[in-house]
């Protein structure tokens, strides 16, 4: 459990959850688990407000039971429900989604919605698939946003298959991959990158070498099938880790195929050098040295520190409630606490196998229930669950994400997550929305059709027949390609391609209570570009329970600049070499 973990008051789940149960047929012993199926829409209505004409199958107006129905219903009122904890993985075979109604396992059933196992079911419908035992006709079933009841077998065995890969970690023998015991603990800070965050990650090194006087050791995992697609777009690093000592920058290659998006975050932590690992997403770069987390009090005293993210049960955009299969799918309590942001975590790999190995197991089992059923997003959450589920302590800083972002004409739009340390004072600035690529934002032409529809105004400007060759079209497309597209935003004072985003740091205050805290999703035209994405509140002076204070009054008011600067040199050192390799080619 964690080791302080911010709590808020219980939700009361808004429509019944997923049960386990078991089911009494003749004198044979069948176990089902039924898993209810609540659309997103049933969410946001408790059971009291839907309306007065949902009501029982055998009340509803004068219908009368045919004897189908009558069988049925009598089926599923002998489901009980199942006992969690089971420790054997059990040999299921699917039967079937069974149909109920009242957005309950327990409503009545509706034969006409039944499906078989391998047809998809959708959003709206309430019911549970009917799965059985093949050694002992036992039974049990599953739910998701979009699924099918094929899946639930290995949905009903996914924690026993969870807890038989702890047992192999928790063997006297067992250690994660390159953790050597014998030796002085390594501490190290480990990145992921791919073509969208090389600039984010040349700029981050610099600052952490150049700016904060960093000196901690740092891993480098990268896909080659992924930066093929950019070619030299190591090189840039690779001139960063020329001028450090020898194994101060290592580049370490992800060849397992699994490890995509977020999966090759758990690769490198799993896989790492270094005992003690602080794992930053590329994009995220801390205020001063963090190589003083690893003699803080929460990593020494549990050896894991995580952040909280901007979401708890109370407002929440990925639905991890009360009411979610997600506890089902762990077989463990609702845990109310707020969720976890992963673009930072400390580590210690020497204590923590057997944690780390559930999180492996989480991450990489097939098929991926978090993702096919969304019920976590990405890695995210996956770690502290890993923790909990195990009851290992860790530390979870309690001081509530910050935002840092742009102020326009009284209108805020936040564009990073700002964490904090145990003390309450920031430490990282995540810049997770508009990211650094050291070169000028500009609109997304189709050259072809731009070209075309050129060529046709022309025509017609000059009366002509707007019968295009394919020589004026070629024409039209040379003069487009010879003109760099619109910027997206105006240029900076400084020349610096990639736009100024900190100008005001809005904070939760101390003497709110936690319930309070609600960060929102916007839009903030025209003072901001249509396709950014804002987070926080629009007019800062709206709530209370936050306040604002500008960049420059902070001891980080240089830090953007850097990182900017950095962004551009590294974007341009890439463009040198791309270069000068072209023109190898062509001698």
């Amino acid at each position: 459990m964690p080791d302080s973990a911010i709590s808020l008051p219980s939700t009361p789940p808004k429509c019944r959850p997923g049960l386990l149960r078991l089911m009494l047929v003749g004198s044979i012993l069948y176990s089902l688990l039924v898993l209810l199926w609540v659309a997103s829409s049933v969410h946001e209505s408790s059971p009291e407000s839907l309306p007065m004409s949902i009501v029982h199958l055998f009340t509803h107006h004068q219908h009368v039971a045919t004897p189908e129905e009558v069988q049925a219903e009598a089926h599923a009122r002998t489901v009980k429900n199942l006992p969690s904890g089971e420790t054997e993985e059990r040999q299921f075979r699917c039967i079937g989604w069974r149909a109920t109604t009242d957005c309950s396992p327990d409503g009545a059933r509706d034969l006409a919605n039944d499906k078989p196992c391998n047809r998809r079911v959708e959003d709206g419908v309430a019911g549970y698939c009917e799965v059985q035992d093949v050694a002992t006709g036992d039974s049990t079933g599953k739910k998701g946003a979009k699924f099918f009841c094929a899946d639930a077998p290995d949905f009903a065995n996914f924690h026993v298959k969870g807890r038989r890969a702890v047992e192999r970690a928790i063997a006297p023998t067992f250690a994660l991959p390159n953790v050597k015991t014998s030796e002085e603990p390594r501490a190290g800070i480990v990145m992921v990158v791919y073509p969208n965050l090389l600039a984010s990650a040349f700029a981050s090194i610099r600052t952490l070498r150049e700016v904060l006087n960093c000196r901690l050791p740092i891993e480098i995992w990268y896909r080659s099938d992924e930066l093929r697609r950019v070619p030299g777009a190591l090189e840039p690093l690779q001139e960063l880790a020329k001028k450090e000592v020898a194994g101060a920058i290592t580049f370490r290659e992800i060849r397992d195929r699994r490890a995509l998006r977020f999966a090759a975050k758990v690769h490198a932590v799993y896989n790492s050098n270094f005992d003690h690992v602080l794992f930053l997403d590329a994009d995220n770069v801390p205020v001063r040295d963090p190589a003083f987390l690893f003699q803080s009090e929460g990593f020494v005293r549990t050896g894991a520190v995580f952040w909280p993210d901007f979401w708890h049960p109370q407002h929440t955009i990925f639905h991890i409630m009360g009411d979610s299969l997600l506890w089902q799918l762990l077989d463990m309590d609702y845990v109310n606490m707020f969720e976890q942001e992963s673009g930072q975590l400390l580590i210690d790999r020497r204590r923590h196998a057997a944690t780390m190995e559930l999180v492996n197991f989480y991450t990489f089992h097939s098929p991926n229930h978090f993702d096919k059923l969304m019920l976590v997003y990405g890695d995210k959450d996956l770690f502290r669950y890993a923790w909990i589920k195990l009851d290992v302590p860790f530390s979870m800083i309690q001081t509530p994400p910050a935002v840092a972002g742009k102020v326009v004409n009284d209108s805020f739009c936040g564009m990073t997550m700002v964490q904090h340390d145990a003390n309450g004072d920031v430490l990282f600035l995540h810049r997770n929305s508009n990211k650094l690529t050291g070169q000028l934002k500009r609109e997304d032409i189709n050259y072809a059709a731009e070209a075309r529809k050129q060529a046709r105004l022309k025509l017609l400007h000059r009366g002509l027949p707007p019968v295009l060759t394919d020589a004026a079209v070629q024409a039209e497309l040379d003069l487009l390609m010879r003109t760099p597209p619109p910027t997206l935003e105006p240029p900076e004072p400084d020349n610096l391609p990639d736009p100024a985003m900190w100008t005001h740091l809005w904070s939760f205050r101390n003497s709110s209570q936690r319930i309070d805290y609600r960060i929102r999703s916007y839009k903030a035209e025209p003072d901001f570009p249509k396709w950014q994405r804002c987070y926080g509140q629009r007019y800062l002076s709206d709530n209370d329970h936050f306040y604002a204070q500008k960049i420059a009054d902070t001891s980080f008011s240089g830090l953007e600049t850097h990182l900017r600067r950095f962004a551009m040199e590294g974007a341009q050192l890439l463009e040198q070499r791309q270069a000068s390799t072209k023109h190898r080619k062509l001698r």
